[in-house]
């Protein structure tokens, strides 16, 4: 504990200090190298550098679509390369969040079974090379890392580029295309709780003219900490045909998850539930053990890049997903006094929902780019069409379960699956729907050099979004189908068959910006974005119709790039979302089980971040970001009291630090490398009414990894010092999901 204490204590001081001397010193490092870069390259030429950049300015991303290198983007842009996060022990998404500033893994309704990624204290949304991956933010899948380049991510609103996206930003998981070189690789991955993660490729010609392919592949089985055992499969298989004038691309993938989710976590404390969790073990469970969420996900994507001359190139895309997703999962939970025994506490009014979903989606994009110019402005000009549609079906159903009668020394008895009767009332949960959108999009995006010196961006898009959801049974009234009433009343009624839930908006977004540079190397960026995002999913078909979200960014930073051993940025900016539509599982007042209540409110978060990427010598590396967030709620009026508070899952900083040094083994024996990574959250709240506080701890990691030739063999271990920590606030009446103790992997990774 006192170990604990001072670390934190370490972190809170140094916060603004270490914000402050990053970005004041950013213009003087940008503008002069430093002699130890010069001596470095004399003293340790012998040394394989490997430690690599997170965001090379120089450097073109396809999540913006122009073509234009990120130092000419007015927006914050980050790159995170697959190297390094194999160097951190990463296998999925939410392990590259550590060298993102402003991200962090959570929110409400992750349920403890799929990716939830708030960026800059908003959502996110995914895309699967250029194209939408998911159809919500609920209920969503864990992205693995299988054939994945590098990540990107474009903070903020993104809709006047891809239309109906989440506020908080854009991931966009860049996969490795087809080789015309023979190729091929595996690598083998064990950590704590029996984790194995294995994964292989082969890339190379085909024999036919002009056609290579790629096929990667990833098993991965664990015993889970805390018992979430989990089993991911997946396949990719891409080919390539690039005839003069083309660049065609086919990718087929399927993706089979198994996983066990824990939408309980740790309650929080007593008598109501709130304050900190509870001071128990970690290991301690409340979630049925026999819980389980599986995913089958197929997907074909077909792109053509046709060259028509040196003045237009038009984009062509493609994709089409099928997802099935089977899970039973718990719901509600309220800690109350145990009549039977004064002075304990109880975990009641648990139930547990089965869901069944299937959810088709349909992709189409056209974007001629016509480069030229008018007089002496130079113009890369992109004129888009998309189309989307999806369609999906739902079933709920929800049972009661037997209450823990000591949270301190949880048994959990629930009975067996076949027991338990799953109703449909007041005060359980079902659905029964079906579910309809058509999403259309035109834009332009114009990014214009005006000088060498002078960049701007002007981006505009129109859509339509067309939803819409039918009962497929006349259920009981009961908060998981049901609507305002028209006229409205009192009471909510419920969807009737044959009667569809329709909405239609037609919104209108924009992103502006422009960027200058100071020097060549120096550059000040600044712009404004707008959102539209339609609530359209499976957990909720009751969000239907509701008024679609609208979220703002205004931005400005600076940032700047020396060669090869230096990249900064720093941006101030102030979000918005509003008409956030949620519901809370509260208690039923009228009898057994639990009821829905829905919510609609706004807020607004402004922050401070910077990014750094130093090299002072050639075989030393150091990343560090960091984020300071000020979130406030501005509009809830359901209770109006929470106003001016901090909104859930909007921690006040972020931090993040992790470097490699390099050592050269004698003759040919390779290269040694070392790392040291620290992860900071600070505290953030769980509810608006800032009653459940989820603590925050400094993580120290270490690794150690010797690459001689083809081979590479890693070892690490995270949360060395084996700290108590929380990933975030779990599900609706739930707890707080702890994050796991001091763990170890090793990596064996060959390229034959």
């Amino acid at each position: 504990m006192v170990a604990r204490f001072r670390i934190s204590e370490w972190v809170g001081a140094m916060r603004w200090k270490a914000v402050a001397a990053a970005t004041v010193s950013l213009a003087a490092l940008t503008m002069q190298a430093p002699a130890s870069a010069d001596e470095a390259s004399t003293e340790v030429s012998q040394v394989v550098v490997t430690a690599p950049r997170t965001t090379d300015l120089e450097q073109v991303v396809t999540v913006d679509k122009t073509g234009s290198p990120i130092k000419d983007q007015p927006r914050s842009i980050q790159v995170v390369p697959d190297v390094l996060i194999h160097e951190q022990g990463g296998v999925h998404l939410v392990d590259a969040l550590r060298d993102v500033s402003g991200a962090v893994q959570g929110g409400q309704f992750a349920f403890g079974f799929f990716d939830r990624v708030i960026v800059r204290g908003l959502n996110v949304s995914y895309l699967n090379d250029g194209l939408p991956d998911g159809t919500s933010d609920l209920t969503g899948t864990v992205h693995s890392l299988t054939g994945v380049e590098r990540v990107e991510v474009l903070k903020g609103p993104g809709s006047a580029l891809y239309g109906d996206t989440e506020e908080g930003g854009t991931i966009n998981l860049v996969h490795f295309k087809p080789s015309d070189v023979l190729g091929a690789g595996v690598s083998e991955q064990y950590g704590a709780f029996n984790t194995s993660t294995t994964d292989a490729y082969v890339t190379g010609p085909t024999g036919l003219a002009h056609v290579d392919y790629r096929v990667d592949a990833e098993y991965q089985t664990s015993d889970g900490f805390r018992g979430q055992a989990s089993r991911n499969g997946e396949v990719h298989a891409a080919f390539s045909y690039r005839p003069e004038n083309h660049d065609v691309e086919l990718r087929l993938e399927y993706q089979h998850l198994e996983a066990t989710p824990d939408a309980t976590g740790i309650p929080f404390s007593p008598p109501k539930g709130t304050g900190l969790p509870i001071d128990v073990s970690v290991n301690d469970r409340y979630y049925t053990p026999y819980a389980f969420a599986d995913q089958d996900i197929g997907r074909v994507f077909l792109s053509d890049a046709w060259t028509v001359s040196d003045f237009l190139t038009v984009n062509l895309r493609g994709a089409y997903s099928h997802r099935d997703v089977d899970l039973l999962r718990n719901a509600g939970g309220s800690v109350t006094a145990n009549p039977s025994e004064p002075g304990d506490y109880e975990l009641a009014r648990r139930q547990l929902r089965e869901q069944h979903d299937h959810i088709g989606d349909l992709n189409l994009q056209a974007e001629p780019t016509w480069r030229f110019s008018t007089g002496l402005l130079k113009h890369v000009l992109i004129t888009g069409g998309q189309v989307r549609a999806i369609d999906g079906t739902t079933w709920r159903e929800t049972a009661d379960l037997p209450l823990i009668s000591n949270i301190y020394a949880p048994a959990v008895t629930d009975p067996a699956l076949s027991s338990l009767v799953f109703k449909c009332d007041a005060g359980h949960s079902c659905d029964d729907a079906d579910l309809r959108a058509r999403f259309f999009g035109l834009y332009a995006i114009d990014q214009i050099d005006v000088t060498q010196k002078l960049k701007l961006r002007l981006s505009v898009r129109q859509d339509w979004f067309d939803t819409d959801g039918v009962a497929r049974a006349l259920l009981p009234v009961n908060p998981g189908q049901e609507q305002p009433c028209s006229p409205p009343s009192a009471n909510a009624c419920p969807w009737v068959p044959g009667r569809p839930v329709k909405r239609n908006d037609a919104p209108a977004s924009y992103d502006v910006g422009a960027v200058y540079f100071l020097t060549p190397q120096l550059s000040l960026f600044g712009g404004y974005s707008s959102d539209f995002y339609p609530i359209f999913n499976t957990e909720e078909p009751e969000t239907v119709g509701q008024e679609p979200e609208r979220g703002t960014q205004t931005e400005v930073g600076l940032r700047g790039q020396k060669g090869g051993w230096l990249t900064a940025s720093t941006s101030l900016y102030q979000v918005s979302r509003d008409n956030v539509f949620t519901l809370l599982t509260e208690p039923n007042p009228n009898g057994k089980g639990n009821i829905d209540v829905a919510q609609n409110f706004s807020y607004q978060v402004q922050g401070w971040e910077t990014d750094v990427n130093l090299r002072p010598t050639r075989s030393w590396n150091v990343l560090f970001n960091t984020a300071v967030q000020d979130g406030k709620i501005t509009r809830y009026p359901q209770t109006p009291a929470d106003l001016g508070h901090a909104p859930p899952s909007v921690p006040s900083f972020l931090a993040n630090i992790f470097t490699t040094y390099d050592w050269a083994l004698p003759g040919e024996a390779g290269t040694l490398q070392g790392s040291f990574g620290l992860r900071y959250r600070d505290h953030e709240y769980a509810d608006a009414g800032l009653t459940r506080l989820i603590p925050g701890e400094p993580l120290l990691d270490l690794g150690l990894s010797w690459m001689t030739g083809r081979y590479t063999v890693s070892a690490g271990v995270q949360n060395l010092l084996d700290q108590r920590n929380f990933l975030y606030g779990d599900g609706t009446g739930g707890g707080a999901l702890p994050g796991a103790g001091r763990t170890g992997w090793v990596r064996l990774a060959a390229k034959l």
